[in-house]
Protein backbone atom coordinates (compact mmCIF):
# COMPACT_ATOMS: atom_id res chain seq x y z
CA UNK A 1 0.00 0.00 0.00
CA UNK A 2 1.29 3.46 -0.92
CA UNK A 3 1.71 6.06 1.78
CA UNK A 4 0.13 9.42 0.95
CA UNK A 5 0.60 12.50 3.13
CA UNK A 6 -1.46 15.62 2.51
CA UNK A 7 0.29 18.66 3.96
CA UNK A 8 -1.49 21.98 4.51
CA UNK A 9 0.87 24.95 4.93
CA UNK A 10 -1.29 27.46 6.75
CA UNK A 11 -1.85 30.98 5.50
CA UNK A 12 -0.97 32.43 8.91
CA UNK A 13 2.36 30.59 8.72
CA UNK A 14 3.55 31.43 5.21
CA UNK A 15 2.19 35.00 5.18
CA UNK A 16 1.75 37.81 7.65
CA UNK A 17 -2.05 37.76 7.85
CA UNK A 18 -2.11 41.25 9.35
CA UNK A 19 -0.08 42.78 6.50
CA UNK A 20 -1.85 42.51 3.12
CA UNK A 21 0.08 40.68 0.43
CA UNK A 22 3.08 39.94 2.65
CA UNK A 23 4.69 36.52 2.22
CA UNK A 24 7.09 34.99 4.73
CA UNK A 25 9.60 33.68 2.21
CA UNK A 26 12.12 32.56 4.81
CA UNK A 27 9.45 30.43 6.52
CA UNK A 28 8.43 28.97 3.15
CA UNK A 29 12.04 28.02 2.43
CA UNK A 30 12.46 26.34 5.84
CA UNK A 31 9.30 24.28 5.30
CA UNK A 32 10.42 23.30 1.81
CA UNK A 33 13.76 22.19 3.27
CA UNK A 34 11.89 19.92 5.71
CA UNK A 35 9.76 18.48 2.91
CA UNK A 36 12.90 17.89 0.87
CA UNK A 37 14.38 16.00 3.83
CA UNK A 38 11.21 13.91 4.13
CA UNK A 39 11.42 12.95 0.46
CA UNK A 40 15.10 12.05 0.83
CA UNK A 41 14.34 9.79 3.78
CA UNK A 42 11.30 8.19 2.11
CA UNK A 43 11.53 8.48 -1.69
CA UNK A 44 8.43 6.32 -2.25
CA UNK A 45 6.23 8.60 -0.14
CA UNK A 46 3.51 10.40 -2.12
CA UNK A 47 2.70 13.98 -1.10
CA UNK A 48 0.11 16.58 -1.92
CA UNK A 49 0.88 20.12 -0.75
CA UNK A 50 -1.90 22.58 -0.01
CA UNK A 51 -1.39 26.16 1.07
CA UNK A 52 -3.69 28.64 2.74
CA UNK A 53 -4.50 32.03 1.25
CA UNK A 54 -3.20 34.08 4.17
CA UNK A 55 -2.92 37.81 3.57
CA UNK A 56 -3.31 37.31 -0.18
CA UNK A 57 -6.69 35.73 -1.01
CA UNK A 58 -8.52 36.62 2.18
CA UNK A 59 -8.11 40.36 1.59
CA UNK A 60 -9.86 40.48 -1.78
CA UNK A 61 -12.32 37.76 -0.79
CA UNK A 62 -13.41 39.84 2.18
CA UNK A 63 -13.63 43.03 0.11
CA UNK A 64 -15.87 41.48 -2.57
CA UNK A 65 -17.75 39.02 -0.28
CA UNK A 66 -16.95 36.37 -2.87
CA UNK A 67 -17.82 33.41 -0.64
CA UNK A 68 -21.49 34.49 -0.70
CA UNK A 69 -21.91 34.57 -4.46
CA UNK A 70 -21.23 36.24 -7.79
CA UNK A 71 -24.22 38.22 -9.05
CA UNK A 72 -23.02 41.36 -10.87
CA UNK A 73 -20.08 42.66 -12.88
CA UNK A 74 -18.28 43.91 -9.76
CA UNK A 75 -18.66 40.46 -8.19
CA UNK A 76 -17.22 38.85 -11.33
CA UNK A 77 -14.21 41.13 -11.21
CA UNK A 78 -13.78 40.32 -7.50
CA UNK A 79 -13.99 36.59 -8.26
CA UNK A 80 -11.15 36.95 -10.78
CA UNK A 81 -9.07 39.10 -8.43
CA UNK A 82 -9.35 36.53 -5.64
CA UNK A 83 -8.26 33.82 -8.08
CA UNK A 84 -5.27 35.90 -9.16
CA UNK A 85 -4.29 36.61 -5.55
CA UNK A 86 -4.23 32.93 -4.59
CA UNK A 87 -2.30 32.12 -7.75
CA UNK A 88 0.27 34.78 -6.85
CA UNK A 89 0.90 33.30 -3.40
CA UNK A 90 1.04 29.75 -4.73
CA UNK A 91 3.56 30.82 -7.36
CA UNK A 92 5.89 32.17 -4.64
CA UNK A 93 5.64 28.87 -2.77
CA UNK A 94 6.05 26.78 -5.93
CA UNK A 95 9.23 28.70 -6.76
CA UNK A 96 10.68 27.68 -3.38
CA UNK A 97 9.99 24.02 -4.17
CA UNK A 98 11.46 24.27 -7.64
CA UNK A 99 14.60 26.00 -6.33
CA UNK A 100 14.99 23.03 -3.95
CA UNK A 101 14.73 20.62 -6.88
CA UNK A 102 11.31 19.25 -5.96
CA UNK A 103 8.92 18.59 -8.89
CA UNK A 104 5.90 20.54 -7.68
CA UNK A 105 3.10 21.25 -10.14
CA UNK A 106 0.42 23.84 -9.31
CA UNK A 107 -3.15 22.70 -9.96
CA UNK A 108 -5.91 25.33 -9.48
CA UNK A 109 -9.03 23.88 -7.79
CA UNK A 110 -11.20 26.19 -9.94
CA UNK A 111 -10.71 23.62 -12.70
CA UNK A 112 -11.67 20.60 -10.55
CA UNK A 113 -14.59 21.57 -8.32
CA UNK A 114 -18.20 22.72 -8.77
CA UNK A 115 -20.49 23.71 -5.91
CA UNK A 116 -24.22 24.23 -5.46
CA UNK A 117 -25.18 26.82 -2.84
CA UNK A 118 -21.63 26.47 -1.46
CA UNK A 119 -21.99 22.68 -1.14
CA UNK A 120 -19.54 20.63 -3.14
CA UNK A 121 -21.42 18.64 -5.81
CA UNK A 122 -18.83 17.72 -8.47
CA UNK A 123 -15.14 16.97 -8.31
CA UNK A 124 -12.65 15.73 -10.85
CA UNK A 125 -9.36 14.92 -9.13
CA UNK A 126 -7.98 12.84 -12.02
CA UNK A 127 -5.25 15.40 -12.76
CA UNK A 128 -4.03 15.12 -9.16
CA UNK A 129 -4.13 11.32 -9.29
CA UNK A 130 -2.28 11.26 -12.62
CA UNK A 131 0.29 13.76 -11.35
CA UNK A 132 1.04 11.54 -8.34
CA UNK A 133 1.39 8.48 -10.55
CA UNK A 134 3.78 10.38 -12.81
CA UNK A 135 6.01 11.25 -9.84
CA UNK A 136 5.03 14.89 -9.39
CA UNK A 137 4.04 16.64 -6.16
CA UNK A 138 0.65 18.31 -6.73
CA UNK A 139 0.26 21.76 -5.19
CA UNK A 140 -3.26 23.03 -4.48
CA UNK A 141 -4.74 25.97 -2.57
CA UNK A 142 -7.99 27.53 -1.46
CA UNK A 143 -9.62 28.98 -4.55
CA UNK A 144 -12.71 30.47 -6.08
CA UNK A 145 -15.01 27.89 -7.69
CA UNK A 146 -18.05 28.09 -9.94
CA UNK A 147 -21.38 27.56 -8.21
CA UNK A 148 -24.48 26.32 -10.03
CA UNK A 149 -26.85 28.44 -7.92
CA UNK A 150 -25.01 31.55 -6.73
CA UNK A 151 -22.53 31.89 -9.58
CA UNK A 152 -19.37 31.46 -7.59
CA UNK A 153 -17.97 30.96 -4.11
CA UNK A 154 -14.75 29.95 -2.32
CA UNK A 155 -13.57 26.53 -1.22
CA UNK A 156 -10.95 26.40 1.52
CA UNK A 157 -7.71 24.46 1.36
CA UNK A 158 -8.84 22.42 4.37
CA UNK A 159 -12.07 21.38 2.63
CA UNK A 160 -10.15 20.42 -0.50
CA UNK A 161 -7.65 18.34 1.45
CA UNK A 162 -10.44 16.57 3.32
CA UNK A 163 -12.12 15.70 0.00
CA UNK A 164 -8.79 14.51 -1.42
CA UNK A 165 -8.11 12.41 1.71
CA UNK A 166 -11.49 10.69 1.24
CA UNK A 167 -10.94 10.29 -2.50
CA UNK A 168 -7.60 8.53 -2.14
CA UNK A 169 -8.73 6.51 0.89
CA UNK A 170 -11.58 5.11 -1.19
CA UNK A 171 -9.10 4.03 -3.87
CA UNK A 172 -7.99 1.36 -1.42
CA UNK A 173 -4.29 1.43 -2.28
CA UNK A 174 -3.31 4.48 -0.24
CA UNK A 175 -2.64 4.86 3.48
CA UNK A 176 -3.63 8.51 3.97
CA UNK A 177 -2.52 11.00 6.60
CA UNK A 178 -3.36 14.73 6.77
CA UNK A 179 -1.08 17.27 8.44
CA UNK A 180 -2.07 20.89 9.04
CA UNK A 181 1.04 22.99 9.59
CA UNK A 182 0.10 26.29 11.21
CA UNK A 183 1.33 29.29 13.12
CA UNK A 184 0.09 27.78 16.39
CA UNK A 185 1.13 24.84 18.57
CA UNK A 186 -2.09 22.93 18.04
CA UNK A 187 -5.69 23.28 19.16
CA UNK A 188 -5.93 25.19 22.44
CA UNK A 189 -8.25 24.60 25.40
CA UNK A 190 -9.80 27.37 27.50
CA UNK A 191 -6.56 27.73 29.47
CA UNK A 192 -4.43 28.18 26.36
CA UNK A 193 -2.96 24.68 26.64
CA UNK A 194 -2.60 22.40 23.63
CA UNK A 195 -5.17 19.60 23.49
CA UNK A 196 -3.07 16.53 22.59
CA UNK A 197 -5.90 14.46 21.11
CA UNK A 198 -9.40 15.20 19.84
CA UNK A 199 -11.88 12.41 19.22
CA UNK A 200 -15.63 12.30 18.66
CA UNK A 201 -15.88 11.26 22.33
CA UNK A 202 -14.25 14.37 23.80
CA UNK A 203 -15.13 17.00 21.19
CA UNK A 204 -18.41 18.07 22.81
CA UNK A 205 -16.54 19.01 26.00
CA UNK A 206 -13.83 21.07 24.29
CA UNK A 207 -15.76 22.68 21.41
CA UNK A 208 -16.63 25.87 23.32
CA UNK A 209 -12.97 26.57 24.05
CA UNK A 210 -11.84 26.50 20.41
CA UNK A 211 -11.46 30.01 19.06
CA UNK A 212 -11.82 31.56 15.63
CA UNK A 213 -9.01 33.19 13.67
CA UNK A 214 -7.89 36.58 14.96
CA UNK A 215 -7.14 37.79 11.42
CA UNK A 216 -9.40 38.06 8.40
CA UNK A 217 -10.36 34.50 7.47
CA UNK A 218 -13.42 34.01 5.29
CA UNK A 219 -13.37 30.22 5.50
CA UNK A 220 -14.21 29.51 9.13
CA UNK A 221 -11.05 29.36 11.23
CA UNK A 222 -10.10 26.60 13.69
CA UNK A 223 -13.56 25.23 14.51
CA UNK A 224 -14.31 24.43 10.89
CA UNK A 225 -10.85 22.85 10.54
CA UNK A 226 -11.38 20.56 13.52
CA UNK A 227 -14.91 19.54 12.49
CA UNK A 228 -13.84 18.73 8.93
CA UNK A 229 -10.95 16.66 10.24
CA UNK A 230 -13.20 14.87 12.75
CA UNK A 231 -15.54 13.94 9.91
CA UNK A 232 -12.81 11.88 8.22
CA UNK A 233 -11.31 10.43 11.41
CA UNK A 234 -13.90 7.64 11.31
CA UNK A 235 -12.35 6.54 8.04
CA UNK A 236 -9.11 5.78 9.88
CA UNK A 237 -7.42 8.95 8.61
CA UNK A 238 -5.30 10.66 11.26
CA UNK A 239 -5.16 14.46 11.07
CA UNK A 240 -2.39 16.39 12.80
CA UNK A 241 -2.42 20.09 13.66
CA UNK A 242 1.14 21.18 14.38
CA UNK A 243 3.35 24.26 14.69
CA UNK A 244 5.39 24.91 11.57
CA UNK A 245 7.69 27.29 13.45
CA UNK A 246 9.28 24.42 15.40
CA UNK A 247 12.25 23.04 13.41
CA UNK A 248 11.78 19.38 12.51
CA UNK A 249 8.14 19.28 13.61
CA UNK A 250 6.81 18.55 10.12
CA UNK A 251 9.35 15.78 9.60
CA UNK A 252 8.36 14.18 12.92
CA UNK A 253 4.63 14.46 12.13
CA UNK A 254 5.07 12.74 8.77
CA UNK A 255 7.01 9.97 10.51
CA UNK A 256 4.27 9.71 13.16
CA UNK A 257 6.56 10.88 15.94
CA UNK A 258 5.35 14.44 16.60
CA UNK A 259 5.30 15.18 20.32
CA UNK A 260 3.95 18.73 20.02
CA UNK A 261 0.55 19.38 18.49
CA UNK A 262 -2.96 17.97 18.31
CA UNK A 263 -3.94 14.73 16.62
CA UNK A 264 -7.53 14.22 15.55
CA UNK A 265 -8.57 10.58 15.25
CA UNK A 266 -11.57 8.37 15.82
CA UNK A 267 -10.11 6.83 18.97
CA UNK A 268 -11.76 3.52 18.09
CA UNK A 269 -9.04 1.70 16.22
CA UNK A 270 -6.12 2.43 18.52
Amino acid sequence: MLELVLVKLGGSLITDKNQPYTARLETMQKLVTEISLIKQQNPSLKMIIGNGAGSFGHQSAHKYNTINGVFCDADKLGFCLVHQDVLDLNRLLANCFLEAGLPVVSLPPLTMVVTQNKKLVKTDFSVIENSLKAGFIPSIFGDVVLDQVIGGTIISTDSLLVELAKYFHIQGNYQVKLINVGNYRGVYDQNGQVIPEITPANYAQIKAAIGKSESIDVTGGMIQKVEEFLAISDWGIDCWIIDGNIPGNLVEAVLGQATVGTVIRSGEYR
